[in-house]
C-alpha cells in the first residue's frame, strides 16, 4: 500500500512540475511577443525618421497603400512582412499614415485583433518611448504623461488597438 501511495505522489509531483514548466514557458513566450512588438515598432519609427524626415513631402507617403515600398526600403522589420502586408507579432495587419501634424508626423496602427493579452498590452504601452502620442484604445499617452502600470492596465481592456504618432 505504501508503495502505491509513493508512486501516486511521485506521479502527481511530476505532473505539477510539468505544469510549472509549461506555465513558465507560456509566460516567457508571452513576454517575448510583447518585446517583439515594442522592438518592431521602435525599428519602424527609427527607419522612417531616417528616410522620411529629409524628404520634401515629409511623411505624406508613409501610408498603408505604400507598404510594399516601405518594406523594400527597409523600414519594416523583416519578420513583419508576409509578402503582401505588414503584420505585427500578434498577427494583426499594421497600418501606416501621416500623423495629425501632417507632413511632420507619421502614425503606426497595430494590435487590436484580440490575440494580445492584457499583460502584453501593458508591457508594450510601457516600453514604447519617444512618441508624440500613443493611443491605447481610447486612452492617449504623451511623453509628458506616459503610461504607468495602472493607467496602462486600465487602457488595455479588451482587444484594443495602438496608434503611435511620432515626429
Amino acid at each position: 500500500m505504501e508503495g502505491i501511495l509513493g508512486r501516486i505522489v511521485a506521479i502527481v509531483l511530476g505532473l505539477l512540475a510539468l505544469a510549472a514548466v509549461g506555465y513558465a514557458a507560456y509566460n516567457g513566450f508571452s513576454n517575448s511577443k510583447a518585446s517583439d512588438v515594442a522592438t518592431g515598432v521602435t525599428t519602424v519609427v527609427e527607419n522612417a525618421r531616417a528616410q522620411f524626415t529629409q524628404s520634401a513631402t515629409g511623411y505624406t507617403k508613409f501610408t498603408t497603400a505604400n507598404v510594399a515600398s516601405l518594406n523594400t526600403a527597409g523600414i519594416l522589420p523583416s519578420t513583419w512582412w508576409n509578402g503582401t502586408n505588414a503584420i505585427d507579432p500578434w498577427g494583426n495587419t499594421v497600418a501606416f499614415a501621416a500623423g495629425a501634424g501632417g507632413t511632420s508626423q507619421g502614425a503606426i496602427t497595430f494590435g487590436g485583433g484580440g490575440s494580445e493579452t492584457q499583460s502584453q498590452c501593458v508591457n508594450v504601452a510601457q516600453n514604447l518611448k519617444d512618441y508624440v502620442t500613443l493611443k491605447v484604445g481610447t486612452t492617449t499617452f504623451t511623453t509628458a504623461a506616459p503610461a504607468d502600470p495602472v493607467t496602462a492596465a486600465a487602457a488595455c481592456t479588451g482587444a484594443v488597438a495602438f496608434v503611435l504618432t511620432f515626429q
